[in-house]
């Protein structure tokens, strides 16, 4: 399992801010149970287990280090816990029942799986769960797999119309269609460690000592025997933007244009790469950060999610009375962006079309840059309607 593998030390590390976490549940809720945020669980796992952070990117996977993939849960009470919501989708499957539907849902689980092992260079995925009882947290971990569709059995006489569970043999499932999510029972958790917690009954006060520089009994909290970095600055955020890869019609509806941007390859005149692809740059994104990229055909480094650096710019002419203005984002060759997404990621034939409806399977619609520098920057694949919360639209 993934945790045991990690060092002794960040171990530790990991567990000293989970009980600090936990001792200051009264914060937020009267349980005897530790309180701990799943975003606060993401980024304490991140920074202590030296794991990169893929939450923002809204993929199967919440973390990733070096080739593994990590999903990360955090609960109270019973182990049926919800896994993937599929509402966005809800379109395809919305006549289908019994085991039309948990096989409809299994495809969807499992192609998002497989995307986002591709994309960001995973091999192995396991889940982390911090599981929290009265004055303890439970570490626990097992496998994430997809699920074998074809071993998939409804299960008779448990559920309702509204929740049809079923199994593949490994796992339990089920599927709740007024909520359109997928539950799983992690019945197969394998208890890892336990970390001793103990609430303190009234943290506002041990907070305003803390911020009076007061010392109290209760200083322990912040310390101990441990080689821990509490006092990092916290580093300016960086300039991101976000970019649809489909384009909207005059009725609202989401497509991929047939001969353009994914389908670059498709376009007519000159014979073309199959895998010739561009990112489409529109002008009211332009118009939100007028200079986040460099000039047009001015050559940048972009870094992709699985580790991959390639050669990227900014082309094709968008404003004749200023030519160093581009409409869209390629690749330097412009196959290479085309030969990673479509055949490694998507696994698609060459010559085959992108459609709207194949990235709603795949569970991305949007890509999201970040500047890390002058001619350095990072791209994103994000999940559906990421374009829209991002710009509240």
């Amino acid at each position: 399992m993934f945790y045991e593998k990690q060092s002794e030390n960040n171990k530790n590390n990991y567990k000293l801010m989970l009980k600090t976490v936990g001792r200051l549940s009264r914060l937020f809720s009267e349980s005897k149970c530790p309180y701990l945020a799943y975003r606060a669980h993401e980024n304490i796992f991140c920074k202590y287990l030296k794991a990169e952070n893929l939450a923002r990117a809204d993929c199967s996977a919440d973390a990733k280090k070096e080739r593994t993939g990590i999903g990360l849960k955090t609960w109270m009470g019973n182990d049926d816990q919800k896994v993937a919501e599929f509402g966005k989708l809800k379109k395809y499957y919305a006549n289908l029942q019994g085991i039309e539907l948990v096989k409809q849902i299994a495809q969807y689980r499992n192609e998002r799986i497989r995307v986002t092992k591709k994309m960001n260079g995973i091999d192995e995925m396991v889940y982390h769960v911090v599981r929290r009882i009265p004055g303890v947290m439970q570490i626990l971990e097992c496998v994430f797999e997809p699920i074998d569709i074809d071993k998939i059995e409804v299960i008779k006489n448990r559920g309702n119309y509204n929740n049809t569970y079923f199994t593949d043999g490994k796992h339990t499932y089920h599927f709740s269609i007024s909520k359109n999510t997928l539950y799983m029972i992690f019945d197969d958790l394998e208890l890892l460690d336990e970390i001793n917690v103990e609430i303190v009954d009234d943290p506002y006060r041990l907070l305003m000592d803390l911020t009076n520089g007061s010392k109290t009994k209760e200083q322990g909290i912040w310390a101990g025997d441990y080689d821990i970095d509490f006092g990092k600055t916290i580093k300016e955020q960086k300039e991101q933007l976000c970019l649809p890869l489909y384009t909207v019609n005059k009725n609202g509806e989401k497509y991929v244009a047939l001969k353009s941007g994914l389908n670059q390859w498709n376009a007519s005149g000159r014979k073309r790469n199959p895998d010739e692809i561009y990112i489409p740059y529109q002008k009211k994104d332009r118009d939100r950060k007028i200079d986040f990229f460099p000039p047009r055909d001015t050559p940048f480094v972009l870094h992709l999610p699985d580790g991959t650096d390639i050669s990227a710019k900014v082309c094709q002419v968008a404003d004749k009375n200023n030519p160093a203005v581009g409409k869209s984002i390629m690749s330097n060759p412009n196959k290479v962006l085309g030969k990673w997404l479509l055949r490694e990621v998507f696994e698609l034939a060459e010559g085959t079309v992108v459609t709207y409806e194949m990235l709603e399977k795949f569970g991305i619609d949007s890509v999201i840059f970040t500047k890390n520098d002058e001619l350095d920057y990072s791209i994103e694949f994000s999940e559906l309607g990421t374009y829209e919360d991002f710009y509240e639209e």
